[in-house]
């Protein structure tokens, strides 16, 4: 659908630019976020070797321009104001040294501002979105799992009583820990103990605080949560209200990681579930969500295709 008007405040329109992936959405009703009249994903990879060069790419800079070029004519083709457009930054952005120049490169040539959001403030954007599609739960664990980072929440009476974000993606932990393809049992190892040494702390310091862990529903949203849940309806191609709401035990989650880690890189294309541009890093994904899993003491995670994008949009 698109408007004809030359300027429609009906529709809003966000953009998050992750490490990973860019994703854009534009709905025209506040509560029309499972049936938007446009969403879309990218897989850019803005934070290819950053751990390495230090920087954001001019690579990755490039990919990033080619995406927003496609969602900036979609924004435009729908008439929406520039005021109704929000475009945020995540993990790498935060971290990187030259991310006032992507910033300053995206309103110079999109006329568009970024804002760089902190994780605290990711992680609560994101909830909001989880919770404008999954109406009356007023208690639950939310994970958001990113390229650089992975979000953790606790909701308790429609608030959050903590909320943590923590400096594990899925790209960083590829790059730096699977060196081998297949994955050997070392690395395997290794990957496993790099998430422990980061889940580990944290969960002794909430635990200190004064916090029981309980079963309470976990809600999973971005792309392993999404990988998941479509490698386990063996999915060819994604489909959104079929994905939204699935619930994937910790037994299936566990059996999808071994799945991955037996299989060469290559090969996990094969895979149905399995999107291409994604297919390094299903392994890092699925070895954070079944530490995670264990982590909140549930028995599987239920996937939310609700997250930081719906909650930009107020």
């Amino acid at each position: 659908m698109v408007s004809n008007s030359a300027s429609d405040t009906k529709f809003k329109a966000s953009i998050d630019i992750g490490t990973n992936t860019i994703r854009c959405l534009i709905t025209g009703q506040e509560n029309n976020f499972l049936s938007p009249d446009y969403v879309d994903m990218k897989i850019i990879r803005l934070g290819e070797n950053f751990k390495k060069e230090g920087v954001i790419t001019q690579n990755s800079i490039n990919r990033l321009k080619k995406a927003l070029k496609v969602y900036i004519e979609e924004i435009r083709n729908f008439g929406i104001k520039p005021e109704n457009v929000v475009i945020t930054g995540t993990s790498v952005l935060r971290d990187a040294p030259n991310a006032e120049e992507v910033k300053n490169i995206i309103f110079r040539e999109f006329g568009f501002n970024l804002e760089i959001i902190s994780g605290e403030k990711e992680a609560l954007i994101t909830l909001k979105g989880i919770s404008k599609c999954f109406n009356g739960i007023n208690e639950f664990y939310s994970i958001d799992i990113g390229g650089g980072s992975t979000e953790y929440v606790c909701v308790k009476n429609g608030a959050p009583l903590w909320k943590y974000s923590l400096n594990m993606g899925v790209v960083h932990l590829t790059e730096e820990v699977v060196k081998t393809d297949p994955v050997s049992e070392e690395n395997l190892k290794e990957l496993e103990s790099r998430i422990e040494q980061k889940l580990n702390p944290l969960k002794a310091e909430i635990i200190e605080s004064g916090f029981v862990f309980k079963p309470m529903t976990l809600f999973g949203t971005a792309g392993t949560a999404t990988t998941l849940a479509m490698v386990d309806l063996n999915m060819k191609s994604y489909q959104r209200l079929k994905v939204h709401g699935y619930f994937v035990s910790r037994e299936k989650t566990a059996g999808i990681y071994r799945k991955f880690a037996s299989a060469k890189i290559s090969d996990r294309l094969k895979i149905d579930g399995v999107e291409t541009g994604r297919e390094d890093l299903v392994l890092a994904g699925a070895a954070i969500m079944l530490k995670s899993i264990d982590f909140f003491e549930v028995s599987g995670f239920t996937v939310s295709e609700c997250g930081l994008l719906e909650g930009l949009i107020s």
